[in-house]
């Protein structure tokens, strides 16, 4: 489970849901990581049926790039709309109430000790959310507990996602510290440009899942494994309208699923936009 859970967690709120632009910078955050983003509803304004219909509409959204959803606390919503994670809070139903409603869906669990993270991996919870490790606005009083709350929830087993004040200049105190992965609210749903606030998380992480290419002169994040037809995917091209180079070689669009992207690798697009 470890080697597929994504790195990236990018978390909503009430603020975030109520300013109606989640699908929208959600699918450019996806575009910059792929398969390395989860993307967790987390609401309380939402009623059962708006709830279902936002997931499903983030579902459509990531689907595409391989970024998957997460939900929280709602684990009938999370079955329906499809999604692969579902988070459950202090006081919300138990990991094993959650496997019985949303299936083969994996469960995380928020911390905010070390005891609760051992608690978590007592109860077969698959991963641990744990926070605040920084000062967040989103939990004013909520006394942060630094990288050490990452050390110490580590020691319980299950991989670790840190939350509270990330930013790519503090994940990789985490990461040193035992963390899997890291969740942001603020510094990704608040930023200017969504896709480029993912990339430099993405830079910050450890790069066992993700491999760095060269897309007509600009430096690109994408999964290990990503084909050509993956990345036109990503990018949202059409293979029907683009010319692709692949290392100094045009790769014939019937092949183009059939060539695997490594580190370093060159690729030039040439967009054509029909006209007569």
């Amino acid at each position: 489970m470890i080697a597929s859970l994504p790195r990236l967690h990018a978390v909503t709120d009430d603020r975030v849901v109520g300013e109606g632009r989640i699908v929208e910078r959600a699918t450019a955050m996806a575009a910059a990581a792929g398969p390395l983003l989860a993307v967790q509803l987390r609401t309380r304004t939402l009623a059962g049926g708006a709830f279902l219909a936002l997931a499903r509409g983030l579902a459509q959204a990531l689907k595409p790039h391989g970024a998957w959803l997460a939900v929280s606390d709602r684990a009938d919503v999370a079955r329906a709309a499809g999604a692969q994670i579902v988070v459950s809070g202090r006081g919300g139903m138990s990991v094993a109430d959650v496997r019985r409603v949303a299936g083969q869906a994996l469960v995380g669990r928020s911390v905010h000790t070390a005891l609760e993270a051992r608690a978590a991996a007592d109860n077969d919870a698959d991963f641990v959310i744990a926070g605040a490790v920084y000062a967040t606005a989103s939990h004013p009083d909520m006394k942060p507990a630094g990288p050490e709350l990452v050390r110490g929830a580590a020691k319980a087993g299950l991989p670790v996602v840190a939350i509270g004040g990330l930013t790519p200049e503090r994940t990789g105190a985490v990461i040193a510290a035992g963390a899997w992965g890291v969740a942001a609210i603020r510094a990704l749903w608040d930023a200017p440009d969504p896709e480029a606030a993912a990339r430099a998380f993405l830079t910050a992480l450890p790069g066992g899942d993700a491999i760095g290419v060269v897309v007509n002169g600009e430096a690109r994040r994408t999964s290990r494994g990503t084909t050509l037809a993956g990345l036109l995917a990503e990018l949202r091209l059409d293979p029907r309208t683009v010319v692709v180079e692949h290392n100094r070689h045009i790769v014939r669009r019937d092949a183009l699923a059939g060539v695997t992207l490594a580190e370093g690798d060159q690729v030039e697009l040439v967009h054509f936009v029909g006209g007569g």
